[in-house]
């Protein structure tokens, strides 16, 4: 792969077996591609240690990007079986889990002591033989591998990861935030959560924030309206753009846009219009009605002007109109009590 190899030594390591290298591929801008360590590790199933060998690589925002193994050394099962296919996709799976539950977990809490014909033990029998994986893990784990999950979940989570993202952390600027925003998703994701450790970055990337609000990516949606706080919606001229989000963002943060207004104390009438002009457009589902009309009736309670707003007044008439049973229905019992028309 393309890029700048830079070497950063990790000083003090307390894995004196393991190489204190850790590997950087940064790309043409100084993004990071990938971090990664070559790792000596004991892992222990039969009794019997054996010494894996391999490499463990984080993406370019400090999460578990996979392991490389020689192939003729693979990982093995506590009957000393290798790993197949389906092992190695559960095993990413398992290391990706960052709150896996083997997190809290000591070394003599993975397995359950077995009853063995005496005869029949062996010396070295530890996993599989005389102790067995405890019950409550072994949905968790790969089948008969729990000290190799273990090891390397500890592994990836440890003092390398700490490193890694006390490195990242040194790097959080403008121009580097921008370089991640323009980013993959993760980088955009990584930005997002920069921004929201550090506030004082937001008024700078405001607009992009607003924009990834409306994206097709979930998880990136849902961050940048995170960094949506109550303070930034008391400016008045911020509102109705962040309300237009509405008619490009998923479901969900349709729902979320309005909770979020419903929580300001001061609503403009320009919001107020735009949030029923965006439901008699269809932009808006029927179930949304009610929590609009919270939050006129919130700004009625504070603001008796907002009676006289002639706009408003005509578009709730044309909602009362409507030709649907339940929104004409809902719309009259909203004047009605509110006394809207007296």
């Amino acid at each position: 792969m393309e890029g700048v190899t830079v070497t950063h030594l990790l000083e003090n390591s307390k894995d004196s077996l393991s190489d204190n290298k850790v590997i950087e591929l940064q790309d043409q801008n100084g993004l990071t591609v990938w971090f990664g360590r070559y790792f000596f590790k004991d892992i222990c199933t039969t009794g019997i240690c054996r010494m894996v060998r391999l490499w463990i690589f984080w993406d370019g925002t400090g999460h578990y990007l996979g392991i490389q193994l020689d192939e003729n050394d693979p990982l093995t099962k506590s009957d000393h079986t290798p790993f197949g296919l389906q092992d190695y996709t559960r095993l990413d799976e398992i290391m990706a889990d960052t709150v896996s539950i083997l997190k809290d977990l000591r070394y003599e809490d993975l397995t359950v002591e077995q009853k063995v014909d005496k005869e029949e033990k062996g010396i070295f029998e530890v996993d599989g033989y005389s102790s067995a994986t405890a019950p409550s893990l072994k949905e968790y784990v790969v089948d008969d591998a729990v000290f190799t999950c273990y090891t390397l979940w500890h592994t990836v989570y440890g003092e390398t990861k700490a490193y890694i993202d006390d490195l990242l952390k040194e790097r959080i600027n403008p121009g580097y935030i921008e370089h991640l925003m323009n980013g993959d998703s993760n980088q955009q994701l990584f930005a997002l959560e920069n921004i929201r450790q550090q506030n004082k970055y937001f008024p700078e990337f405001e607009s992009r924030i607003l924009d990834f609000i409306t994206s097709e990516n979930k998880d990136i949606a849902e961050k940048g309206i995170s960094l949506i706080t109550p303070e930034y919606l008391t400016d008045l001229k911020k509102q109705p753009r962040f309300v237009g989000l509405i008619k490009d963002a998923r479901p969900a943060v349709k729902y979320e846009i309005i909770y979020k207004m419903q929580l300001v104390d001061d609503v403009s009438p320009d919001a107020i219009i735009l949030l029923l002009d965006l439901f008699y457009a269809g932009d808006i589902s029927q179930g949304a009605l009610n929590h609009i009309f919270r939050i006129i009736e919130k700004q009625m309670a504070t603001d008796k002007s907002i009676r006289e707003n002639k706009s408003i007044q005509k578009r709730l008439e044309k909602l009362a109109s409507q030709p649907d049973p339940y929104i004409s229905r809902l719309t009259r019992n909203f004047i009605e009590n509110t006394s809207w028309l007296d």
